[in-house]
C-alpha cells in the first residue's frame, strides 16, 4: 500500500527541492527526465506537446496533493506555480525525522 503511495512523496520532495519552479511545465520536465533518464519509476504516461512532456497522470496527482492540502498551487501572472504547504512541509520533515530515527537503531 505505501509503495502507490511513493510518487507522490517524491514529488513532494521534488517541489520541495526545487522551489523556484518557473511552474508546472518545468515540474513536468523534471519529472519526465527523472522517469525516462534516470529509471525513477513514477509509472507516469507522458505525451510530448510543444512547449514539452506533459503527464495526464502528474497533473492529477498534482490536483490530489493540492485538495489534501500538501501543496499550494498558485496562478500568478502567466504562469502557474507550485510549492509545499505547511502540512506538506510537516510531512517531510516527519518522514526525515522517522528516517533519522530509524537509521540510528
Amino acid at each position: 500500500m505505501l509503495e502507490s503511495k511513493l510518487p507522490l512523496l517524491w514529488l513532494l520532495r521534488i517541489i520541495k527541492e526545487n522551489e523556484n519552479l518557473s511552474g508546472l511545465l518545468e515540474l513536468h520536465k523534471i519529472v519526465y527526465k527523472l522517469q525516462s533518464e534516470r529509471g525513477v519509476r513514477f509509472g507516469y504516461d507522458f505525451v510530448k506537446y510543444s512547449f514539452g512532456p506533459y503527464s495526464k497522470d502528474l497533473e492529477n496527482d498534482l490536483t490530489l496533493l493540492a485538495q489534501v492540502g500538501l501543496i499550494v498551487v498558485e496562478n500568478k501572472e502567466k504562469e502557474t506555480r507550485v510549492r509545499l504547504s505547511s502540512k506538506g512541509l510537516a510531512l517531510l520533515s516527519s518522514l526525515d525525522n522517522a528516517r533519522s530515527s530509524n537509521a540510528m537503531k
